[in-house]
């Protein structure tokens, strides 16, 4: 069984965070995922890297898992609460964060066969993710954007 995330965008307005809404991003491949700047992709190395879940390939970790935040918005939450224990691993992270590591850092990636390879973040992560950020800084100032995810089994 797989594992799959759940991400809402969320952007502060007049100091309070405010759900980005079911067609944040209008042109994602699947209808059902319009909401998600992730677009229903399962990706384990993406998923390491975001809250070390999954993380076969001992991909760096931007942030350990925070929970939900306190403020998050009423629809963020009532969507959170609608996958009661099945979900898990409940976190957020700041578009700011999202720019600001340094993704040109490499790592020993676990998950080839035979003799790992370094890897580079940047290159490991790919044009698309960088797109997704691209999406997200269309929103909004860094620190007033942000990421509300959590994961499923």
């Amino acid at each position: 069984m797989g594992s799959d995330i759940h991400a809402y965008a969320e952007i502060r307005i007049d100091g309070q965070w405010r759900y980005a809404g079911d067609d944040a991003f209008p042109d994602n491949e699947y209808p059902n995922d319009r909401h998600c700047p992730f677009d229903g992709i399962r990706s384990y190395g993406l998923f390491g890297f975001l809250a070390d879940v999954r993380n076969y390939s001992n991909t760096p970790v931007i942030a350990n898992p925070r929970g939900l935040p306190d403020d998050v918005s009423p629809e963020v939450r009532a969507k959170s609460d609608s996958w009661d224990t099945d979900g898990h691993t409940h976190t957020w992270l700041a578009l700011a964060e999202l720019i600001d590591f340094d993704y040109d850092q490499t790592f020993t990636d676990t998950r080839t066969d035979g003799e790992p390879p370094a890897a580079n973040l940047r290159e490991f992560l790919g044009d698309w993710y960088f797109g997704r950020l691209n999406l997200l800084t269309a929103m909004g100032a860094p620190q007033d954007v942000r990421i509300v995810f959590w994961f499923d089994n």
